[in-house]
């Protein structure tokens, strides 16, 4: 159950979202168009007729924006009771690997109880970095997308530039090492119902996140942020605890502009020169929207 178990719901909410934007274009949108025109229309070989004028309904999309909303609950629902289970299958597959002696991780790149703890010696923080990160950040909502024990979130948000900032890990026992700071979240599973960020952090997480669900993870970050990710990965050749998915920068940055997000130089330097850990400094990025304007109705759609 726990090898397919991420695949089956990842194809579920997949076909969920499908449904939606399918119902989104095909009705309610429509209806909505076809109320701006006076008059529709037909020609044939022998004359010009006119058509019936459509007529906008209100009642009639009110009703279909109804069926969208529920259908937006339940995914959502769904994608919260995956990611419950992810969690629960990531702690059995800690339990049996404890007595091992391999590299404690779950299957889908989740550091076990031990290694995630803060004091494992596994974690390394730049409170250099962080000052700068809360500069940029200033102001604005940010969601860590691998926070670790929590520690960014802290230091962040005490700096005093007035940052959201909401962390998830997808370490099985995050919750309880982290002493509640962080929120488990399985990047490997497609994530709905989350608030819309300004920004999203994912510092050193790629490289831990199986190259099979690497496309999920990339979905997942891009789709909660409206303006920008700062984003380190790993490069092919660097060492590092249980890195199994490292990556060279022109690739991450061309998957990035896939999804929109271009590399923004300027900003980069500035983190990239704040950096006092030698692969933050190499690895980290900024990646920026060019239009970040998006309606409440479609950002909910797709997140």
């Amino acid at each position: 159950m726990s090898a397919t178990a991420p695949k089956v719901v990842s194809i579920i909410l997949f076909l969920t979202v499908v449904l939606l934007v399918v119902w989104f274009v095909s009705d309610g949108y429509i209806r909505s168009e076809q109320s701006n025109l006076p008059m529709i229309k037909s020609f044939s070989n022998e004359k010009e007729t006119d058509k019936t004028v459509y007529r906008f309904n209100s009642e009639q999309v009110s009703q279909d924006l109804n069926v969208v909303e529920l259908l937006i609950q339940q995914r959502n629902n769904a994608s919260k009771k995956a990611n419950l289970l992810q969690q629960k299958i990531g702690q059995m597959q800690c339990e049996n690997l404890a007595k091992l002696p391999s590299e404690h991780t779950s299957r889908t790149g989740g550091w076990c109880l031990q290694e995630s703890k803060e004091d494992s010696g596994k974690h390394v923080t730049d409170n250099v970095l962080a000052e700068g990160l809360a500069e940029l950040f200033k102001g604005t909502r940010v969601a860590s997308f691998g926070d670790g024990p929590g520690r960014y979130k802290q230091l962040i948000e005490d700096s005093g530039k007035h940052v959201t900032y909401d962390a998830y890990d997808g370490a099985p026992y995050c919750e309880e090492t982290s002493k509640g700071r962080v929120k488990f979240l399985d990047l490997t599973l497609p994530q709905y119902g989350l608030p819309m960020y300004d920004w999203v952090i994912s510092l050193e997480v790629a490289e831990h996140i199986p190259g099979e669900y690497e496309s999920v993870y990339i979905d997942n970050i891009h789709r909660h942020a409206r303006v920008g990710v700062v984003l380190s990965w790993a490069v092919p050749g660097q060492g590092g605890y249980a890195h199994i998915n490292n990556r060279p920068f022109d690739y991450v940055v061309s998957i990035m502009k896939e999804k929109g997000l271009y590399h923004n130089p300027e900003k980069s330097d500035y983190l990239k020169t704040t950096a006092q850990v030698d692969w933050l400094k190499r690895n980290i990025n900024v990646y920026m929207r060019r239009n970040s304007t998006k309606s409440d109705f479609v950002e909910k759609l797709f997140i």
